[in-house]
């Protein structure tokens, strides 16, 4: 059990408002990828307008979205998949942070506290944000076999409560010095700390902060 306390974050909705699925697809556009990227659309348009109409689940879909958009990387090897990364993560996430996260993050580190980001955003793009923002991160890993990726995750998404057991080496006397979170997925990481702020919230999430005090920032 560490002695220090830590600072938790969510990344996508609270450092960035950037969307990870826009940055890959770009990426795939760009890069001589669009027939593929144009086929997987096709294949979800029943479920895509079945979400719009609001009668999916939306967590599960965005996570079999962008599960799906992964999977069209299929055979790309390590240099391929730190070019994807460098891309999504510069040219979609990073313009799009939200300052005052950030700076209130930077204020952490100054005052000695650790800041670790902890989100379902995989490990490959997480880790050039995290070099960007100087903090270490618990992302979804993915899997490679023989140099090349196999179109898979390692390990389950990391969302929910899965963040709580990801964190829980970073945690003093069971608590986070704060954490920052914008959707109701994130409560129960929230929950673990002395200052939860809720950041741009779903409505879910800005129900739960009025009625327990918790600092909304936007």
């Amino acid at each position: 059990m560490t002695d220090l306390l830590t600072v938790a974050s969510d990344l996508e909705g609270t450092i960035t408002a950037g969307e990870t699925w826009r940055g890959m697809r770009d990426y795939l556009v760009e890069n001589g990828y669009d027939r593929q990227y144009r086929r997987f659309f096709l294949r979800q348009i029943p479920r895509l307008i079945l979400f719009r109409m609001g009668r999916v689940n939306v967590p599960a879909f965005k996570e079999r979205w962008i599960l799906g958009l992964l999977h069209l990387f299929k055979g790309f090897d390590e240099t391929q998949m730190a070019a994807m990364a460098e891309f999504v993560a510069m040219q979609t996430l990073w313009p799009t942070r939200r300052e005052a996260v950030v700076a209130e993050l930077k204020a952490h580190q100054t005052n000695g506290r650790s800041v670790v980001i902890v989100t379902g955003l995989f490990e490959p793009i997480l880790a050039r944000l995290a070099q960007e923002l100087g903090v270490e991160a618990l992302g979804t890993p993915l899997l490679f076999e023989n140099g090349r990726f196999t179109g898979q995750t390692a390990a389950p998404f990391n969302v929910g409560p899965r963040k709580v057991e990801r964190l829980r080496p970073y945690l003093a006397n069971g608590r986070l010095a704060a954490a920052y979170g914008d959707t109701v997925r994130d409560i129960p990481m929230l929950e673990l700390a002395d200052d939860p702020v809720a950041v741009y919230p779903d409505e879910r999430l800005r129900e739960t902060a009025q009625k327990r005090g918790w600092r909304i920032l936007e």
